[in-house]
């Protein structure tokens, strides 16, 4: 049935059932992991949400700073002379415990209590349907299936057609069917790779850059006169660099590269 149709139709239909695949695929991605099950993250789960556990560090450790408890100290290391602030979250309080004798940063993200606290950490935000658990994952890959399906019957006519003689269109066709085939292959491979955030905690994230857009580094905000909460909102939806604005030698013992965080020129500044 499917060889008896001229080239150019078999194309169109081929078109139709690619167009078909892709949205099935997207749509098991944007609905699995699409309702939450508890309360919405706070600053240091965002962050984790946002660029995963170096960043939910960074935020954890800034917010030991901004509250006076963590100095530098000698040998590039830092430690705590007070008690963390009240109500912290546990990654913060994990980070005071281990840096009550000084260590290194490398030291301190290796630290087994860090380590603990990511992991239940990164346990309620699965529980609580914020990242997506491995049946999820599984889904999200099997939504591919239909498009290497849709790859497999064009790829079967080129052959079919070049082994059996039959006409498959004119070269034209010929070659629109191939690059389609290889669009549809390449797609479901890049689609493959899955998030490991869901759809609700990629939705969260999009809304929190919406709310704090002033504070996006692009537009060179003064960090400086921002307070702490706002100062750690914008690091956990945008990155490290407000930290390297307002504490830059600080900022770079925790981690943060200067270069690579580096924010862009706005396009009104690239046009003058």
């Amino acid at each position: 049935m499917l060889w008896g149709v001229s080239g150019p139709l078999f194309l169109l239909d081929y078109v139709v059932a690619v167009a078909v695949a892709l949205t099935v695929t997207l749509a098991v991605r944007a609905l699995t992991g699409r309702r939450p099950s508890g309360p919405a993250p706070d600053v240091v789960e965002l962050a984790y949400l946002n660029d995963r556990a170096v960043l939910a560090c960074q935020v954890a450790v800034a917010t030991l700073r901004r509250a006076g408890v963590v100095r530098r100290g000698e040998l590039a290391t830092l430690l705590v002379d007070g008690p963390p602030p009240a109500g912290s979250a546990p990654l913060v309080r994990a980070l005071h415990t281990a840096l009550r004798r000084p260590q290194t940063w490398a030291a301190v993200l290796a630290d087994p209590g860090v380590g603990r606290a990511l992991r239940r950490l990164v346990g309620r935000l699965v529980r609580d349907g914020w990242l997506l658990t491995p049946a999820q994952r599984r889904r999200i890959a099997a939504g591919t299936v239909p498009l290497f399906l849709v790859a497999a019957v064009g790829l079967t006519r080129l052959v079919d057609s070049a082994v059996e003689g039959r006409d498959a269109g004119g070269p034209a066709s010929v070659a629109g069917l191939l690059l389609c085939c290889l669009a549809t292959a390449v797609g479901g491979w890049w689609l493959c790779e899955v998030p490991e955030t869901g759809a609700a905690a990629r939705r969260l994230l999009r809304r929190q850059r919406r709310a704090h857009a002033e504070l996006s580094p692009e537009r060179r905000p003064a960090y400086g006169e921002r307070d702490t909460g706002e100062l750690l909102a914008a690091m956990a939806v945008f990155g490290p660099r407000p930290l390297l604005a307002v504490d830059p030698r600080f900022a770079v013992q925790v981690g943060v590269d200067p270069e690579r965080t580096r924010p862009s020129t706005p396009p009104t500044l690239a046009r003058r």
